[in-house]
């Protein structure tokens, strides 16, 4: 379940450019077995990633920068990759040297994560939310995704735990039907007329028993 897409994360003030993605320097190349090491890759069969050399480095052959290749683990730290999901590891004719291994941002699974969170911050009268989503659903799931990878590349301006707050405190207010207004908004005085009797006439005298 997810109530935004991709592109609603830069609708909502996302700035283009705003989640680098700078990969990690693997520990080496075996071009007999066929297999990348890199401490806790963390990869699963069929993810996607791509490679490019530092400076001064080259690619293990064939492999070519920014072409999207699939990994095929071995083990925690060691992994091979296929041409294509689930296919045979490719046979390196070269180690290469200083290469760097880049994965895509896990856009979907943020974005699955702000709306599990959602689910959990609305009562259940308001569940569950049928499409098309309320702007503020939809503008608030982009906003918990996008801190959710701002955190994991070390960009956040706010805390993830601010951004759940003030989310959380947002999505209580819709539910209970409150207009959701700028947090420094004043309370509104209240206007309604009252139906006392005033303790003096226009004279300034005191009024006793209607008198």
């Amino acid at each position: 379940m997810s109530y935004c897409v991709a592109a609603d994360l830069y609708s909502w003030g996302l700035p283009r450019g705003a989640l680098p993605n700078p990969g990690r320097l693997v520990d080496s190349v075996s071009s007999s077995a066929n297999t990348v090491s890199l401490d806790v890759h963390g990869f699963e069969a069929g993810d996607p990633v791509s490679f490019r050399a530092e400076s001064g480095g080259s690619l293990p052959a064939p492999l070519v920068a920014g072409t999207t290749y699939y990994a095929v683990p071995v083990s925690g730290d060691v992994f091979s990759v296929a041409a294509t999901a689930g296919g045979e590891a490719i046979d390196f004719s070269s180690a290469g040297a200083r290469i760097i291994v880049i994965a895509p941002l896990p856009i979907a699974s943020a974005i699955a994560f702000g709306a599990a969170l959602i689910d959990d911050m609305l009562p259940g009268h308001v569940l569950p939310l049928i499409a098309p989503y309320p702007p503020l659903i939809v503008m608030t799931n982009a906003e918990l995704a996008a801190g959710k990878l701002l955190a994991r590349t070390g960009s956040a301006s706010k805390s993830l735990t601010e951004i759940v707050d003030q989310a959380r405190k947002r999505l209580e207010r819709w539910a209970l039907g409150i207009p959701v207004r700028g947090e420094n908004v004043q309370t509104p005085a209240n206007l309604a007329a009252s139906a006392s009797v005033p303790y003096a006439d226009p004279r300034g005298w005191n009024r006793w028993g209607g008198i």
